[in-house]
């Protein structure tokens, strides 16, 4: 039976970024990372890989502006992370509360109308619009690839593999592995993104109050100018981003579709698009009439709308539940993960 110090199940951003803030913490652990598919090719697979410097409350951005400056790194180091300049529209009676959930790093500042010729507004008059900086998106399968390339040899890696017991042991679990291998772990890292209700551990997270959301973006039929801004329709919670790796634009919409299973979640119905076209239509028609397909998948959401990050036992933690900002908020998800290593160790 093989013996491992740590193991991380779930190879997203999330996973990913927690195995090299260990490696580089304590280069002497052993670490392994199980991923029932490709590294990345879960919910950071689909996502559009979009961060804005915000957060409902205080403990979300403060999360928000230290993944941000772990991304900022990144950048300069020739990561595939792209900045934006970014436009906010927001109803007027919602404008200070609006602006108050941004870092003041955004410096937003109001403007007449955007610069995206296809948002019109001008029939709109509660709205307000407000131009800033910031914010970016990326291709997160290939970030998270950059950094397992770095990582392999350093680590063990288990794709295309589950976990299909979590056994406790006095002291950590033992992990039965759908290829019929067992591991003897000491710690288990426990970050499975939309598979919440997975027997191994179905019941050590029912009690966290859980819920598997949809999610929707879809694609536009329309290339998009290079200066075109990312605009973040606040009170809607959407967004409409220039995909200029991809040569389209996408508009990700809040689905109301709740307690999905993730394997039942692969394709888009006709009330996805017909729903992404009428949120759209008031702000954008044009751009609106061109929607035709995009991607469909699902995310976690805790009853807080914070992300999760606590020990179930002294050799178990759950880092998840992110609300739809895994990627956006990865970085200090994995840095609250080390400081609860740090206090079971203690």
């Amino acid at each position: 039976m093989n013996k491992i110090n740590i193991a991380i199940i779930g190879g997203g951003i999330i996973g990913t970024i927690i195995a090299k803030e260990i490696k580089k913490l304590n280069p002497e652990l052993s670490i392994a990372i199980l991923e029932k598919r490709l590294l990345g090719f879960g919910s950071s697979f689909y996502s559009a890989g979009v961060h804005f410097p915000r957060g409902n409350s205080e403990y979300v951005r403060k999360m928000s502006l230290y993944s941000h400056e772990y991304y900022q790194k990144m950048i300069t180091e020739g990561a595939p992370i792209y900045p934006l300049t970014t436009e906010l529209i927001t109803e007027r009676n919602n404008k200070k509360d609006t602006l108050d959930s941004y870092l003041s790093l955004t410096e937003f500042m109001p403007i007449k109308s955007s610069s995206n010729k296809d948002i019109d507004i001008s029939l709109l008059p509660e709205i307000n619009i407000f131009q800033g900086k910031g914010c970016h998106y990326a291709d997160v399968f290939n970030v998270v690839n950059l950094l397992i390339r770095k990582l392999r040899p350093l680590i063990k890696i288990y794709e295309g593999t589950s976990v299909n017991t979590l056994q406790k042991l006095t002291k950590g679990y033992q992990l039965g592995l759908s290829t019929g291998e067992q591991l003897e772990v000491e710690k288990v890292i426990l970050s499975p993104g939309s598979w919440i209700a997975e027997p191994a551990w179905c019941d050590q997270v029912s009690s966290l109050g859980i819920r598997v959301k949809k999610i929707v973006a879809a694609h536009i039929r329309q290339i998009p100018k290079p200066q075109d801004p990312l605009t973040i329709f606040h009170d809607e919670d959407a967004f409409l981003l220039p995909c200029h790796n991809r040569g389209h634009w996408l508009f990700s919409y809040t689905s109301q579709e709740w307690d999905v299973e993730p394997q039942n979640i692969y394709a888009l119905e006709p009330k996805d698009l017909s729903e992404a076209r009428d949120v759209l239509s008031k702000y954008s028609p044009s751009l609106a009439q061109k929607i035709y397909d995009g991607r469909v998948f699902c995310d976690a959401y805790s009853v807080s709308r914070k992300p999760i990050i606590t020990y179930l036992d002294e050799n178990l933690i759950f880092a998840g539940a992110t609300n739809g900002a895994g990627y956006r908020l990865a970085p200090a998800i994995a840095a609250n993960v080390i400081k609860l290593l740090l206090q079971i160790n203690s």
